[in-house]
């Protein structure tokens, strides 16, 4: 049995290697679906009841239109409200269910939601739920509702993100509120999926009444890579309508070694990161033992004193002594409490520096990276205004809704790319302030901004009239690595933010009141924001 709150690298292992053994049960795709459903059901149950976790779980596969069996076309066409059906059109089909309630382990019983139709991005974004899905999964919606043999190698390859929501309640991603959430008390969804070289989307979707951690829901990744290796071998009609309709074993032994590649690369980056957690855990250890042994000699000192005094009470019996015992031992305690207290202290001293420190690189030296920034988001919406009126709760969610940002177009992420670089020494001089003054800090982090900063300098000086973003676009890694560093900007400020206005608000509002000062014309203004975005 597995926990969600408690899962690791050996659990994440045992679960592949069960799935894949499913393969040589099943008989069809169906079949291992509703395997898989049924293992997820089975296999999680929550540490503190010991009852099942999992309270629905569901698997998904995309078909087109003209390849549905007459009663799921027929659905289909019901959602559309009598426009017509292009043959083409691909639809979200339910393949299997299992669940807690009778009616939701037959997909005959499920109530809307045997077949959604996905005839465009518009309907698909009045679909929270499954636009969140394929949003926090990292794929465009072009590939889902036109697959192109041209990217579907490169596809295969990726290794897709998973779609996480660590809390149901109230979940604009959860719709069905007061019939599902509530009354059965889902608390965490998770799913995960890919793309099959046919064209297919799968994807498998758990609603848990344990709560998921993020850690949890990163291990996954490999969990999905996993699902594909099992499915490979069902598959075989593509969807792909300018292909021939028959995936070949040289196609299919290429997705396999493309899966085996993806599930290589998931195992190291994770023992990768677990044995960098165990190599900080253990240097702290040895940081500790290295500052006792230094005061090792004063503890055992007064000590062996308390003790010797003791005896000679033991000897003598005279009561003096046993005070002159006492004595020592106070000191040390009083010692020990003393040293925690300018520990503290010392503490809290280095993070109100931090505190002001951070408060003038943010209101004035760094002020055009952040107005840029906010002014180029899609989604969400973040104004000074909005910031200020914000409640300590509204300002959480703020940030909450930013793990998911979106830009209106590459031309407004440009305007941020730029404002960093004349920023290059800020970022140098507080990571050099911040050893002087041996303050704890992500020097990784830091050092990756300042090498951002320098590849965007060398392609301005070699390319002065070509946009950054526009090289980054052409290369996968580098629109990464331009993504990491514009988001991580924003949620180290409004993780700031937060903490001035729970702590200090004069100077949260103050901050606030120069950004407000500053003349709103920065370099390019968007406000167009139901424009494309990326």
């Amino acid at each position: 049995m597995f926990h969600f709150t408690k899962f690791t690298l050996q659990d994440m292992s045992d679960i592949g290697d069960a799935l894949q053994q499913l393969e040589f049960k099943a008989k069809n795709v169906d079949e291992l679906a509703n395997m898989i459903t049924q293992y997820f059901f089975n296999h999680f149950i929550d540490m503190q009841t010991g009852e099942k976790s999992c309270v629905l779980v569901r698997f998904f596969m995309t078909y087109p239109y003209n390849s549905l069996e007459k009663e799921l076309r027929q659905l289909a066409d019901k959602m559309l409200y009598g426009q017509p059906a292009p043959q083409e059109m691909k639809c979200l089909v339910l393949s299997a269910t299992t669940g807690i309630q009778p009616e939701w382990n037959s997909i005959i019983d499920s109530k809307g939601h045997r077949v959604l139709p996905l005839p465009s991005e518009e309907m698909l974004k009045k679909n929270l739920m499954v636009n969140q899905f394929i949003y926090q999964f990292g794929m465009d919606i072009s590939h889902v509702l036109h697959p192109d043999p041209k990217v579907a190698l490169e596809l295969e390859g990726r290794i897709f993100n998973v779609y996480h929501v660590p809390d149901a309640l109230k979940s604009p991603y959860i719709p069905a509120q007061n019939d599902f959430v509530v009354p059965f008390g889902i608390k965490s969804a998770l799913g995960f999926g890919g793309m099959l070289p046919t064209g297919n989307l799968f994807a498998l979707i758990i609603f848990s009444k344990t709560k998921i951690p993020r850690e949890t829901a990163e291990l996954f990744k490999n969990i999905a890579l996993s699902v594909r290796m099992a499915i490979l071998p069902f598959v075989s009609e593509k969807i792909f309508v300018i292909d021939k309709n028959e995936i070949t074993e040289e196609e299919r032994l290429r997705s396999l070694i493309a899966t085996q590649a993806s599930l290589l690369e998931v195992y190291k980056k994770t023992a990768s990161e677990q044995t960098s957690r165990m190599e900080n855990a253990s240097f702290n250890v040895a940081r500790f033992i290295g500052k006792f042994t230094k005061k090792a000699w004063l503890y055992a000192s007064l000590i062996a004193l308390s003790v010797f005094f003791l005896f000679i009470h033991q000897q003598t019996h005279n009561e003096f002594t046993l005070h002159l015992a006492a004595s020592p031992l106070e000191i040390l305690l009083g010692a020990l409490l003393i040293e925690k207290i300018l520990e503290r202290k010392a503490r809290a001293e280095k993070a109100k520096k931090l505190m002001y420190f951070k408060s003038y690189l943010f209101r004035s030296r760094l002020r055009n990276i952040f107005l840029a920034n906010f002014q180029a988001l899609k989604f969400p919406v973040i104004t000074i205004t909005k910031i200020k009126n914000a409640s300590l709760e509204e300002l959480k969610q703020m940030r909450n809704d930013a793990d998911h940002i979106e830009y209106v177009s590459l031309e407004a992420m440009e305007t941020i790319i730029v404002e960093y670089v004349p920023a290059y020494h800020t970022f140098y001089n507080y990571m050099e302030w911040t050893i002087i003054h041996d303050i704890d800090l992500s020097f990784e982090n830091m050092i990756y901004v300042l090498h951002f900063i320098e590849e965007v300098k060398t392609f301005k000086h070699n390319n002065p009239d070509t946009p950054f973003v526009y090289e980054a676009q052409k290369q996968r890694s580098l629109m990464k690595k331009v993504k990491k560093v514009l988001a991580e900007g924003l949620f180290k400020f409004l993780d700031y933010l937060i903490e001035l206005r729970e702590k200090h608000p004069v100077l949260f509002y103050e901050l606030l009141a120069d950004y407000e000062e500053l003349p709103q014309t920065p370099r390019i203004m968007y406000e167009q924001r139901n424009g494309g975005g990326i």
